[in-house]
């Protein structure tokens, strides 16, 4: 034991000391020849990126849609994460689809492929990994950091029998368990059709306004629950995410983003939306993404 405990140490010394030494190299493309891109390939694991570009999606419980969709990038070196939000209902140029929305990408055949190639097109950056889950998954979570205190700004009545999704909170500051967080974040107009003077001040039925609580939430869970108190809960929170997660993240990237993650500062966090518009095509409503808006925030920071 005590060999192998000696050998273990020096092998992880070795094997940094090996990686930071290929790192200082900043091997890139001018320093390999074209013909050598074998080289590069092997190379290519070792050479650090600092920023890493995934997309977060949260699937609603008939599993038909991605309801929520993130592009989160993550600068290891500045600690800075930006989070980009995708309406639901953005258009793709997709002639396989009967209603050409993002949402419904990834329940196609090698989905996960087909949506990360075809928003990696339209807003032309290069997505990094994909995360799925289930919207189960993040109430089990919520509840097992002791829920999220949340201000509601106005009360929230809405039911829908077809989803079993039943939504009724009531305004003010309070805590939220997972299944109230859950309600927090799917609402999106109440009941009927009649919107009072101060439902229209948080809410008007669109996807953007149901992206603005849930960015306002992820800050508030970010802030309320990076501290040392729940980091002995650790353990459980990851074998709940593993055994319900879908991903092709490495390990390698785990261990960096959770290296990072523990000198993370909430000042760090920056959030956006996708820019666009709605428009009704073929009598289907759309968020039609414009590309001039959205480009220059997706070069800079994703």
């Amino acid at each position: 034991m005590i060999l192998s405990f000696i050998i273990s140490v020096f092998l992880f010394i070795s094997g940094s000391f090996i990686l930071h030494y290929l790192n200082t190299l900043n091997v890139s493309a001018q320093g390999i020849d074209d013909n050598n891109e074998n080289v590069n390939d092997l190379l290519k694991p070792f050479v650090q990126d600092n920023k890493t570009n995934v997309l977060v999606m949260v699937g609603d419980k008939e599993e038909a849609n991605t309801d929520t969709m993130m592009l989160a990038s993550l600068d290891t070196k500045t600690n800075v994460l930006n989070i980009m939000s995708i309406p639901r209902d953005t258009r793709v140029e997709n002639s396989g689809l009967k209603i050409p929305k993002v949402n419904s990408l990834y329940v196609q055949k090698d989905g996960h492929k087909l949506v990360v190639d075809t928003l990696s097109t339209m807003l032309g950056t290069e997505i990094d990994y994909y995360v799925y889950f289930n919207i189960d998954v993040f109430r089990q979570i919520i509840n097992e950091l002791d829920g999220v205190y949340i201000d509601v700004p106005v009360d929230m009545d809405y039911d829908d029998p077809l989803q079993d999704l039943h939504i009724h909170l009531k305004k003010g500051y309070q805590l939220l368990d997972g299944e109230k967080a859950e309600q927090y974040l799917r609402f999106r107009h109440p009941n009927g059709s009649e919107y009072s003077e101060e439902m229209l001040k948080y809410y008007n039925g669109s996807d953007i306004d149901r992206i603005s609580a849930q960015q306002n939430f992820l800050k508030e869970l970010i802030r309320q629950k990076a501290n040392i108190k729940y980091i002995s809960r650790i353990d459980d929170i990851m074998n709940l995410v593993f055994d319900n997660i879908k991903t092709d993240i490495t390990l390698n990237e785990v261990l960096k983003i959770m290296k990072s993650a523990s000198d993370f500062n909430t000042e760090n966090l920056h959030t956006y939306t996708l820019p666009g518009e709605a428009a009704q095509i073929d009598e289907i409503w759309y968020f039609i993404y414009d590309r001039t808006q959205g480009q220059p925030i997706l070069d800079e920071n994703f």
